[in-house]
């Protein structure tokens, strides 16, 4: 209770208080009000001048897209480039120190913005640029905006649509050169992979030339059923032989004649199996290493072609990226010449002015009253604290 009461007690002297300066307080708000009003009069007006811009889609091919979404995984997907693009290029270009040194040296705006006595005219002109654009993008509708202030209207509509214009001429470099390095590394890596399935298949070549195999699981296969036929035979010759050798004798013409068929069959065995037969023109000792030589240098060729079956597709889509990547932004919206201004608020001024004023001259008042309450007290205790 006694707490209300003197809470109550204050908020009346509080009051009273206002109240009895209540013209000085009238007089500082009017005054503060008057002066905010005609200081803005004399502000110059600002100009905005808008583009709004759409950044083309870079989709990749069906091609290549099923190549990645079968073959690689999505890091590697991320190296050949993403499916959509994003702002976040053109909003780094937009925002880059060449771009704005650029528009400052295009307009001329060292002199615009009286800067040219200054210590580093430049870097001031770019400074104060700087608080004269904003780079919005719309996430509802995506579209990426320039927005250009200028005490001139067609200066804020040239400013904008230069920006759009810089930003093409940059941006379209440096994807060029992105997309022509990109290229030209999937090129040279599949120019490598053809050049060594050549040089297997050269080598295949030089090792058909060099053992007379040309096919060797066929032709394998063809010699070992010739062995096996020529194994019967001299069995066969040489039963007959023994038989004929045992009724006639060995001076039997007869007999002789089995003993030459039963050698020649023989003979011819023997041939084979040294690499004398064209069928296998390759001694049987050396035929393990001839296998494994062709054994390998299949599996190479089986590998070569492949990388070149998941490159080929892969050298199309960058072809096709370096072609793209020429084209520029989309201009929704051109900047035109604003007719309205778009800075200062004069009334939002007038009114935070007047109402700031009316609250120091408040504060004053109440700051003041205290004071003099209170002076003759806080007097007396540092006469007191300086006797001690």
């Amino acid at each position: 209770m006694m707490t209300n009461s003197k809470t109550s007690e204050i908020v009346w002297s509080l009051a009273r208080t206002i109240l009895a300066r209540r013209w000085f307080v009238l007089g500082v708000t009017g005054i503060t009000g008057i002066a905010a009003v005609i200081i803005s009069l004399f502000l110059s007006n600002w100009y905005l001048a808008e583009t709004r811009l759409l950044i083309p889609g870079q989709t990749s091919s069906g091609l290549l897209s099923s190549v990645i979404s079968g073959g690689i995984g999505s890091s590697a997907s991320s190296l050949l480039g993403g499916l959509v693009s994003d702002y976040q290029q053109q909003l780094a270009i937009l925002d880059s120190r060449s771009l704005k040194q650029s528009v400052v040296e295009e307009f001329d705006l060292i002199d615009v913005y009286d800067l040219a006595d200054s210590d580093a005219p430049m870097e001031y002109a770019i400074e104060e640029l700087e608080g004269n654009i904003e780079f919005v993008v719309d996430n509802e509708y995506n579209y990426l905006s320039v927005q250009v202030y200028d005490k001139e209207p067609q200066r804020a509509a040239d400013m904008a649509n230069f920006f759009v214009e810089k930003l093409n001429q940059i941006g379209i470099k440096l994807s060029t050169e992105t997309a022509r390095a990109y290229r030209l590394t999937v090129e040279n890596r599949y120019q490598e992979t053809e050049d060594s399935l050549d040089a297997v298949l050269s080598a295949i070549r030089t090792l058909q030339q060099e053992t007379g195999v040309l096919n060797l699981p066929a032709q394998g296969a063809a010699f070992m059923e010739g062995l096996a036929e020529w194994r019967s035979q001299i069995f066969a010759e040489e039963i007959k032989f023994e038989t004929l050798l045992s009724l006639y004798g060995p001076n039997h013409s007869q007999t002789r004649a089995a003993q030459q068929a039963f050698e020649r069959a023989k003979e011819s065995y023997d041939l084979a199996l040294e690499g004398q037969e064209r069928l296998m023109p390759v001694p049987q000792d050396n035929l393990p290493d001839v296998a494994l030589e062709f054994a390998r240098l299949e599996k190479e060729v089986l590998i070569l072609r492949t990388l070149l079956e998941f490159a080929r597709p892969v050298l199309e889509e960058a072809q096709l990226n370096e072609e793209r990547s020429a084209k520029p932004v989309q201009v929704l919206d051109p900047a035109i010449v604003p007719t309205e201004k778009a800075r200062p608020w004069r009334a939002a001024i007038c009114v935070v002015s007047t109402f700031s004023g009316f609250l120091l001259s408040l504060l004053y008042v109440l700051i003041s009253s205290w004071w003099k309450r209170n002076y003759a007290l806080i007097a007396s205790n540092l006469s007191s604290a300086g006797t001690v």
